[in-house]
């Protein structure tokens, strides 16, 4: 992945002659009104669980492990990200999820199912002010009910398995480990130190390239999961003086080759306009298996959410 509520409280017992049970019952009636608009439509039948096991909801994620494969490597108890995640269900089937890794501060964030339950979920269980949300494209309308997108980019969820790939090793690589951390940093910026921690890089497959002595192109995996058999392949950097030599598809290759040993399927996100970096993709054995919606959003107000349903959204 790329990387408060506001209520109008009308003034009390100044000026006001009613008497003040007339008053609290007319406060009382105005709330319950913005309520009643704010609110994301209420699904029949569908209750809420915040207790729902790792278990149930990997077994709703492997109805299209491929699109879930984040979610389903945060649910890995070997996880070093620690997650969240509430469902929704109509009586014993989940219909939808949310889960969001809060143990990093731009809050991933994954959501799928009916869209009307993703509503209901992002508007009554999760309260994240600010988060970066991936949702299926059928999804969108019920995350923008309830969040804001500051940006948004429609991406490509691509897939690999070992019958469909083929390596490429134009240039030699080297694998990034804990003793390789500040050339790491050196690359992907200062502002990734609290991301890239020794514990991370243990944890992940990164692979890189050097020229005259320093770390030019790497690649790495997000996350993986044994226990799911999947691996998500990103963070995918060349320095712009050494671009367009073929490194960055060197790295992912080697990526893509050492994730394969240790898991079934591999993922990899990639913008739906970035057509040479598809192209580069392609030729390494990916396939497109979905679209879906990502980006940063801000959790609407009640006022913002109160003025879209009277008015609609672009007023």
């Amino acid at each position: 992945m790329d990387i408060q509520e506001a209520e109008g409280d009308a003034r009390r017992g100044l000026g006001d002659r009613r008497s003040p049970a007339s008053s609290l019952d007319r406060s009382l009636e105005r709330k319950r009104a913005e309520a009643a608009l704010t609110a994301a439509p209420h699904v029949r039948d569908v209750r809420i669980e915040a207790d729902a096991t790792a278990e149930s909801a990997r077994a709703y994620l492997e109805r299209d492990r491929l699109l879930g494969a984040y979610a389903l490597a945060d649910l890995d108890r070997e996880s070093i990200d620690r997650a969240r995640w509430w469902v929704a269900r109509r009586e014993a089937e989940i219909v939808a999820l949310v889960i969001v890794v809060e143990s990093l501060p731009f809050r991933p964030c994954f959501v799928t199912g009916e869209p009307v339950a993703v509503g209901q979920l992002l508007r009554e269980a999760m309260q994240e002010p600010r988060i970066i949300v991936a949702a299926p494209l059928s999804t969108r309308g019920a995350v923008e009910s309830v969040y804001r997108f500051e940006r948004s980019d429609t991406m490509y969820r691509m897939v690999l398995d070992e019958s469909s790939f083929e390596p490429n090793g134009s240039h030699p690589v080297v694998r990034l480990d804990t003793e390789r951390l500040d050339d790491v940093i050196d690359l992907y910026g200062n502002a990734s130190r609290a991301y890239f921690t020794p514990e991370r890089l243990s944890r992940e497959l990164y692979f890189g390239v050097y020229a005259g002595g320093s770390l030019v192109s790497a690649a790495g995996t997000h996350v993986r999961s044994a226990a799911a058999g999947i691996a998500a392949v990103g963070n995918v950097l060349t320095r712009f003086a050494y671009r367009g030599r073929g490194m960055a598809t060197a790295c992912t290759s080697a990526v893509t080759s050492v994730a394969l040993e240790r898991h079934r399927d591999v993922v990899l996100n990639v913008r739906r306009d970035n057509t040479p970096a598809i192209a580069v993709y392609r030729r390494l054995g990916y396939r497109v298996h979905a679209s879906f919606v990502e980006g940063p959003a801000i959790r609407r107000t009640g006022w913002e959410r109160l003025r879209e349903n009277i008015f609609g959204r672009n007023t």
